[in-house]
């Protein structure tokens, strides 16, 4: 599917998403940051401006970054600057940004991901900090890893990562004290995902079935509870920080 279409669609039901908003997770990935009053941010793959509303009030300024026009008519954008563009392209000078920020972004990268890392360097001050936020299996677990990434392919063409792969493309494209830090979603809702994912109905009962029938390590990890008309687990979402 084309990239526009793909988000068109997705921009529909995605602010219905219940992990877009969950607070928890948006707490850890603020905790992370380290805001200053002073920063400017820039944060990339904005959506419709979840992060960027919540970090909004802690800094000076905030540039809201998205390639598709379908998010970015969905978003509130009142004091902010929101621009259409791509991250691996250059619109802004070098040195620019205190702080960047990407929320649940990367995984959507395929051709040129060591470019964007490269580009969020060059893009921060100084002893600025990227800060990128994805979700991983539940394990490193090479069987539970390839579950997970067997069942994404039924939702989406999606880059999975574990947390050491992550950490390896800070390192690699020269980010300093690199950390991780685990957060966990618990009781995520497979039913909410998947009704406001944008994917067909027969899609969405596929994945289902894969987490119902799922293979008892899997049940285990994921800490999952099979109600009459949903499936709630908990996922493991990492936090990656590097400093320039």
């Amino acid at each position: 599917m084309e990239k526009e279409s793909f988000w068109h669609i997705r921009s529909e039901h995605y602010d219905k998403l219940f992990w877009t908003k969950d607070v928890s997770y948006i707490d850890a990935i603020i905790d992370a940051c380290g805001f200053d009053s002073g920063d400017l941010v820039l944060d990339v793959g904005t959506g419709t401006g979840a992060i960027a509303r919540a970090i909004q009030p802690m800094v000076s300024h905030v540039v809201a970054l998205d390639n598709s026009s379908s998010m970015l008519d969905k978003g509130r954008w009142e004091g902010f600057s929101a621009i259409k563009w791509d991250i691996a392209d250059r619109v802004f000078k070098d040195g620019l940004f205190d702080k960047v920020v990407a929320r649940m972004v990367f995984h959507h990268i395929f051709d040129n991901l060591d470019k964007v890392f490269v580009r969020c360097f060059d893009l921060l001050k100084n002893s600025g900090k990227l800060v990128v936020a994805e979700g991983v299996p539940p394990t490193d677990d090479p069987d539970v890893v390839q579950w997970y990434t067997d069942m994404f392919r039924y939702k989406e063409e999606r880059r999975v990562f574990t947390p050491g792969e992550l950490i390896g493309f800070f390192e690699k494209n020269g980010f300093l004290n690199v950390k991780c830090n685990v957060h966990t979603m618990s009781g995520f809702s497979i039913r909410n995902w998947l009704e406001n994912s944008g994917i067909e109905k027969d899609l969405q009962e596929k994945i289902m079935d894969m987490h119902v029938n799922a293979p008892d390590g899997v049940k285990e990890v994921y800490n999952m509870k099979i109600t009459k008309d949903d499936c709630l687990v908990d996922t493991r979402n990492v936090i990656v920080t590097g400093d320039k």
